[in-house]
């Protein structure tokens, strides 16, 4: 049965220990680190397959994008709860789809926007649940 949550309660819900942050998804967010973490290594040690794969020629705009990735990765799997880490990670989809926007093969680029837009929405889905129960806190 469901607790009915009071207006200027700010503690967690009554199954989670004071000290334990209520964090629904963060399973999902350890798993976007460690994505992260292997998409940032390819972007960085392999970015000519990489490139040739999804149309996009520019290796150093690549190895760029897999330090961000491998940044957020981090965050997100250092964090008690990630939720910025996620908004960023959400935030660099957005870069991510306008680099293949702008990509040299566009077939190449059209799967790996697709590709690109699932993750963005499980990003999205995971951030907005982390953020609301942030709020939940009163955080």
């Amino acid at each position: 049965m469901s607790e009915v949550m009071s207006p200027a309660r700010t503690t967690a819900p009554s199954h989670c220990p004071p000290d334990v942050p209520y964090a629904p998804g963060i399973e999902t967010a350890r798993f976007l680190g460690w994505f992260s973490i292997g998409l940032g290594l390819v972007e960085l040690v392999a970015p000519e397959v990489l490139g040739d794969a999804i149309g996009v020629r520019r290796r150093g705009l690549l190895q760029m994008h897999g330090l961000r990735e491998i940044a957020c990765g981090v965050g997100l799997l250092s964090s008690r709860r990630p939720t910025t880490w996620l908004w960023a990670r959400v935030a660099g989809d957005a870069v991510d789809l306008a680099t293949l926007a702008a990509a040299d093969d566009v077939e190449g680029a059209r799967i790996a926007a697709v590709a690109v837009a699932g993750v963005t929405l499980l990003d999205v889905a995971t951030a907005s649940r982390m953020s609301a129960a942030a709020a939940l806190e009163g955080k």
